[in-house]
């Protein structure tokens, strides 16, 4: 079986055999955030099910298009800004628990959560439980 019969059907990942390996950079196995801008072409994706779960909620959907354009800072997001927006969509239309949670479940969002985000965030679990 040659490399190109092992990695059909695969959609990214790291293959190291053989001897002395050295990287003289990152692996990464998923999306690396940069402290740049996050495009909102991979936001959108991530905020479209919080966004349809404050529908009918003007203040909350407000807050959400805030948090979005706040995370949109990526690394230099700030997490205290971030965590008072989670609190206040969830106050505002408190169905979309499940939404905000999983919206920091990303890869993206999870990335740039710093300690008082993870925090509102594991408050709001134990309520959405």
């Amino acid at each position: 079986m040659n490399d190109q019969d092992r990695n059909e059907g695969r959609s990214g990942g790291v293959n190291i055999s053989g001897g002395n390996v050295t990287v003289g950079g990152d692996i990464v196995g998923r999306d690396k955030i940069v402290g740049t801008q996050i495009s909102s072409a991979q936001l959108d994706p991530i905020f479209a099910p919080l966004v349809e779960a404050v529908r009918g909620a003007p203040e909350a959907a407000q807050k959400v298009e805030t948090l979005k354009n706040e995370a949109a800072k990526g690394k230099s997001a700030s997490d205290s800004v971030m965590a008072r927006l989670a609190e206040g969509i969830v106050a505002l239309a408190p169905g979309a628990v499940s939404a905000v949670v999983g919206a920091f479940a990303t890869p993206i969002l999870g990335g740039i959560a710093g300690p008082v985000t993870k925090y509102v965030l594991d408050k709001m679990k134990g309520q959405d439980g």
